[in-house]
């Protein structure tokens, strides 16, 4: 598990985004579907696409909760060498 206090914030609030995308898409709560994206989708393809697209923001949030809490991330995002000397 990562040790920075940093990622475990950011990793906490995509934990909250899971939930309560999650709520959204279990509940019959219809305030959310009337964001404009949302009511796009809905009024395209159906309120069981809105639903799918609340699924989708919460399966993606609590994955990169996961990612952020665990310290995995991309070879791009590794801190150089030098800079972790700095900050000692």
């Amino acid at each position: 598990m990562s040790g920075n206090y940093n990622d475990w914030f950011v990793a906490t609030v995509a934990f909250l985004i899971a939930v309560g995308a999650g709520v959204v898409s279990a509940s019959s709560w219809e305030t959310p579907y009337q964001l404009r994206s949302v009511k796009a989708i809905v009024d395209r393809y159906g309120m069981s696409a809105g639903r799918a697209f609340w699924v989708v923001i919460a399966i993606t949030s609590l994955a990169s909760g996961a990612m952020i809490a665990s310290g995995i991330r991309p070879g791009y995002a590794q801190p150089k060498k030098s800079d972790m000397e700095i900050a000692r």
